[in-house]
């Protein structure tokens, strides 16, 4: 009987049990970004991209 308590979604196992895992999927997003953020890997800078989107000066000399 515990089971059907537990896959209950609408009473208070399925609530406790829902709450539980969206905090553990909200804590663990949280502690990875500042983890990352500390370490200045967020790589969240536009200039890559940038690069990637110019036509490359040597293609257009070769005529490609």
């Amino acid at each position: 009987m515990i089971i059907a308590k537990t896959l209950d979604g609408v009473g208070i196992y399925g609530s406790l049990l829902h709450f539980t895992i969206a905090g553990a999927f909200f804590g663990s997003a949280v502690l990875i970004f500042i983890y990352l953020w500390r370490k200045g890997r967020l790589d969240m800078d536009e200039g890559p991209a940038e690069r990637m989107l110019h036509d490359d000066p040597e293609e257009e000399e070769n005529g490609k």
